[in-house]
C-alpha cells in the first residue's frame, strides 16, 4: 500500500475527528464507554499541533487522510497523545510509521524520552507498543503531569486497572 507519513496542513484538520471516530469503533464499550467514544480533539488543539509541526497525518496514494498522529509536551518530555489510523488501513504499517516520525521530532527536539498512555490488556495497544520500544513505567516513576494526566482518564470513564503508561528511551539514553 502505498501512503505517506506529513506532517500535517490545515487542509488535514477537517479529516482527523472523522478518523478518531472510526478507530474509537474498534474498542469495545468497556473499554471505550459510549459517553466518551465520540469525544473528538477540539479544533483548536488540532490548530496548534498544526502550527507548531506536532501534527502528521498518514496520506494515502490519493493525497487522502488515513491516520494521524499527535505529540505534546508532558513533564518536560515528549508524549504521544494519541495516534490513529483508520480502521480500513490497519494492520499495514501506518501506525509503526507514525509512531517512528513521533520518535523522530522527539529525538530531534532533544528530549530524553517519548511517553504516552494505552490500554495494558489490548494486543494493538501495551503489546504494539512494546514491541516498538516502549516500557510500562510504574507510578512511582512518573511525573506530576502524568499523573493528572492518568487521573483525568480515568475521571472520563476510562478503567485505571486498564490504563498504563509507557515510554521509549531516546538516542543517547540507555
Amino acid at each position: 500500500m502505498n501512503f505517506s507519513i506529513v506532517p500535517a496542513a490545515k487542509s488535514h484538520l477537517s479529516a482527523i475527528p472523522r478518523i478518531e471516530q472510526a478507530a474509537a469503533s474498534v474498542f469495545s464499550e468497556a473499554d471505550l464507554p459510549l459517553h466518551i467514544r465520540f469525544r473528538v480533539t477540539d479544533r483548536k488543539t488540532l490548530a496548534d499541533a498544526q502550527r507548531e509541526r506536532r501534527l502528521w497525518v498518514a496520506v494515502n496514494s490519493k493525497g487522502e487522510p488515513v491516520g494521524f498522529a499527535l505529540a505534546c509536551v508532558i513533564d518536560e518530555q515528549a508524549h504521544l497523545d494519541e495516534m490513529d489510523v483508520l480502521p480500513d488501513y490497519a494492520r499495514r504499517g501506518i501506525g509503526t510509521k507514525l509512531v517512528e516520525t513521533v520518535v523522530k521530532w522527539a529525538d530531534d527536539e532533544g528530549f530524553d524520552e517519548l511517553t504516552l498512555t494505552t490500554f495494558r490488556h489490548l494486543p494493538w495497544n501495551a503489546p504494539y507498543y512494546a514491541a516498538l520500544g516502549f516500557e510500562i513505567v510504574e507510578a512511582c516513576m512518573q511525573g506530576d503531569e502524568m499523573h493528572e494526566l492518568m487521573r483525568k482518564e480515568a475521571k472520563a470513564g476510562l478503567k485505571a486497572a486498564n490504563r498504563v503508561c509507557m515510554r521509549r528511551l531516546l538516542q543517547g539514553q540507555s
